[in-house]
């Protein structure tokens, strides 16, 4: 079966045949012909033939770093939803956090197969940005915002900065920062930038010893870095966490050491994953709009590809504050930063 005996069998030419495949203009008396036809015989389109015709194989490439990881799934989940809608199928490629195997698929998708790319970047290197900037078809960078490349980015400053205040109008005086590396843009540098200013803007020391990076994104990095400053001796009355699943090692560790919270110690984190409500205490933590970050890099991407544009964007994301138990909060209580693009 092929669109010249389509064509035959609903009386029509094969030109109307390829204009009804392809979206163009048909009536809706030959569409109806065509359609029943279809589906009596139940034809379908050479996906060969149609990427001929259209120069496009309606296929989406999504680089992520970590799969099993709670903000990349919903990321994911945003950007499927909605190229899913404009019929594109996904190919997605996981690198494990792995610098050499991203920079390996990012050349990969701009050379073959794909008609754009969702890049979730954490670790930018020159190398990235450079090939990023050499493509020819669309490619958005979520989760990072970078001059020249169109970004999907989250607030990240902002987050922090509401839940250290929200540390400090609990009464905290002494707060500590589990942190990440500084080569990560956004959860490293963006979150302690916005810890420290927000000290500094009420006055507050910061003491280095009461800052701890992490070795990693794991429940027991939080807890060896929590164990680092208990050791030091320093005295603290809160602690800003710069990922809940940090979050969660760090409470695992206070209470190890007999430190009850937020009796003793109040807590906060960013991420406000799933775990966060149910996990005793309830963890405080800023939301980053992680989906809806997902579906706008994939809305931007999809535009982008069906106009035959590369035009540039940025887009930041809305973040809000969930207070709960690890910090004291009866109910769940809620405020956030606006959308700014």
């Amino acid at each position: 079966m092929n669109i010249s005996m389509i064509a035959k069998l609903a009386g029509v030419s094969t030109a109307t045949v390829s204009r009804y495949l392809n979206q163009g203009y048909v009536s809706e008396e030959k569409k109806q012909r065509i359609r029943e036809v279809i589906e009596r015989t139940g034809y379908t389109p050479s996906s060969s033939a149609q990427t001929l015709r259209t120069g496009r194989n309606n296929l989406i490439g999504i680089i992520v770093p970590k799969i099993s990881s709670e903000s990349v799934a919903k990321m994911v989940d945003g950007i499927t939803e909605v190229v899913a809608q404009s019929s594109y199928q996904v190919l997605l490629a996981n690198t494990g956090n792995n610098t050499e195997r991203e920079l390996e698929y990012l050349k990969l998708f701009r050379n073959n197969n794909v008609d754009g790319v969702v890049f979730i970047g954490t670790l930018m290197s020159k190398k990235h940005l450079a090939i990023m900037r050499s493509y020819k078809k669309p490619i958005i960078l979520l989760g990072q915002q970078e001059a020249d490349v169109s970004s999907v980015y989250f607030h990240d400053h902002e987050a922090a900065v509401l839940a250290t205040d929200c540390l400090i109008r609990c009464g905290c005086q002494n707060i500590a920062h589990l942190t990440v590396t500084l080569r990560d843009k956004a959860v490293g540098r963006e979150r302690r930038s916005g810890f420290m200013e927000t000290l500094q803007n009420n006055h507050l020391r910061i003491h280095e010893s009461l800052v701890a990076e992490c070795a990693g994104f794991r429940a027991e990095d939080g807890a060896v870095a929590m164990q680092k400053i208990l050791d030091s001796g320093v005295p603290f009355d809160g602690v800003f966490c710069a990922a809940d699943i940090i979050a969660f090692g760090a409470i695992d560790c206070l209470r190890r050491a007999g430190i009850s919270v937020p009796e003793q110690v109040c807590v906060t984190s960013v991420d406000n994953c799933h775990m966060a409500s149910l996990y005793s205490p309830r963890l405080t933590s800023v939301d980053l709009s992680h989906r809806t970050g997902g579906m706008e890099a994939g809305a931007i991407l999809i535009d982008q590809i069906q106009n035959g544009t590369q035009a540039f964007s940025q887009v930041g994301m809305q973040c809000r504050l969930y207070e709960r138990e690890s910090t004291g909060a009866v109910a769940e209580q809620s405020e956030g930063f606006s959308v700014l693009s």
